[in-house]
């Protein structure tokens, strides 16, 4: 019987869920190691940094999220064994996310004065400019290689996926490291060389992918309508899946840069502590959405196959797959916290003790966030399988907005946690978040018909 289960659920899960979470540890890497080369260049271009990656974070999810109806569909299509709509699909997609660009560049060009309106030092603000400015070079390559990407995704094979990622954050760790300091002859831009090494490492994965994509046969036919103006079209199809997706993203990881600002009122030190929790979250975390895809992706296979009880235990299957690996990181945030510290601070340093401190609370609270994170996104990737993308965002808003941020800013102000009463609040919000979604998912795989 459990031969049967790890065969049937278990197995093509896995197949599509290790590339991908190896791919989101590797994603990971990237902003990892961006904190880790601020923090050695002062605690000033540390915050500065801070501000920027959720800002970038928060608009970079929401292309994914709405670009992420394009695997959705890819997936269903396939399962169904049509091909020509998988091509019209692609089209449309890679459509959207032209248009996401546009506004997503005036918003990184224009919006560094309002982190004044908001009370950051401004010190930090003409930082945070020079990455912003730099960064926003990199959007168009960025945008183009997710859409193909999740093209990808939907059929599949992310093998590839992992092998773009890899090249991906190699190039831009290599670029953003000798621009920040100057190494190998390049000049030290300092805080923008961390904008500027992203943007050149997005622009040559971009023509690498279109490169590889027009040189496979299998892959290219599914590219081949990609300039055709013929019916039919998805674009709105992919709207109406993608943008409540996109926006529950959004509100999500504005949620944290939210908590990023007020926490940055409180002090540089605390806004320096939660960037590091940060830092190891996000690169954890990168693993959970991971595998959250391939459970939207096999469960879309499933469900345009008409296998609704498979598709049902293949959720079942992705909620552990998501739990168990964030309980061993719980383990190690708890018993090991210095040595993850000792990354990025000089554990030693008398001037440092009082931080170190404040990051080994957050870490603590962290560890139980991140389990109970694992099985919310988990749940979020089947309801997205069933196309259910419109209640995932009401959930989303209230429990982070409604009832995280307000209980959390309470627990950091008035009764004076500081930083841990914010992340007090997210783990309550994200608790509550995974109730709700049980229940919504046992009622639509009941009553799914495709």
């Amino acid at each position: 019987m459990h031969a049967h289960i790890l065969k049937k659920d278990f197995s093509p899960l896995l197949k599509l869920a290790v590339p991908l979470a190896l791919t989101g540890v590797v994603s990971g890497a990237a902003p990892f190691f961006e904190t880790l080369f601020l923090a050695h260049l002062s605690q000033e271009a540390l915050a500065a940094g801070a501000l920027v990656s959720w800002l970038y974070a928060t608009f970079v999810v929401i292309a994914l999220g709405i670009l992420g109806a394009i695997n959705v569909l890819v997936s269903h299509k396939h399962g169904a064994n049509d091909h020509n709509a998988i091509s019209w699909v692609v089209r449309d997609g890679l459509l959207l996310g032209l248009l996401l660009v546009i506004p997503s560049f005036l918003l990184f060009w224009f919006i560094p004065p309002l982190f004044l309106l908001f009370g950051e030092d401004p010190s930090i603000v003409s930082l945070a400019v020079a990455y912003l400015h730099a960064l926003a070079w990199g959007l168009l390559p960025n945008f183009m290689a997710i859409a193909a990407l999740e093209a990808l995704i939907g059929l599949g094979n992310t093998r590839i996926i992992m092998a773009f990622t890899v090249l991906s954050v190699a190039f831009v760790v290599f670029f953003s490291y000798v621009l920040i300091f100057g190494t190998f002859g390049f000049p030290a831009l300092g805080i923008a060389g961390a904008g500027w090494g992203m943007t050149i490492g997005y622009w040559i994965i971009a023509i690498l992918l279109a490169l590889y994509i027009l040189m496979d046969k299998h892959y290219k036919k599914y590219f081949r309508f990609v300039f055709s103006t013929r019916r039919p079209s998805f674009f709105w199809e992919l709207l109406h899946l993608g943008v409540p997706i996109g926006i529950m993203y959004g509100f999500e990881v504005a949620f944290f840069f939210a908590i990023t600002l007020i926490i940055g009122s409180l002090s540089n030190q605390a806004l320096a502590a939660n960037q590091i929790a940060l830092q190891y979250m996000v690169a954890f975390m990168g693993v959970i959405f991971s595998i959250a895809q391939a459970i939207t992706v096999r469960m879309g296979y499933l469900l345009g196959a008409q296998e609704t009880h498979s598709a049902k235990q293949a959720c079942f299957a992705g909620i552990w797959l998501s739990a168990v690996p964030m309980g061993i990181i719980a383990i190690v945030y708890w018993c090991l916290p210095a040595l993850l510290i000792s990354f990025d601070l000089n554990i030693s340093a008398p001037q440092n003790i009082s931080l170190i401190a404040e990051i080994k609370i957050l870490f603590a609270i962290s560890a139980l966030f991140q389990i109970v994170e694992a099985i919310r996104i988990a749940l979020f990737g089947a309801l997205r399988a069933l196309k259910d993308t419109h209640f995932t965002l009401f959930i989303s808003v209230l429990s982070f907005w409604g009832i995280a941020l307000p209980i959390g800013y309470v627990l950091a102000t008035r009764f004076h946690l500081g930083a841990a009463g914010l992340w007090w609040g997210m783990t309550l919000g994200a608790a509550i978040s995974v109730f709700l979604l049980a229940m919504r998912f046992k009622s639509k795989i009941s009553s799914y018909s495709y």
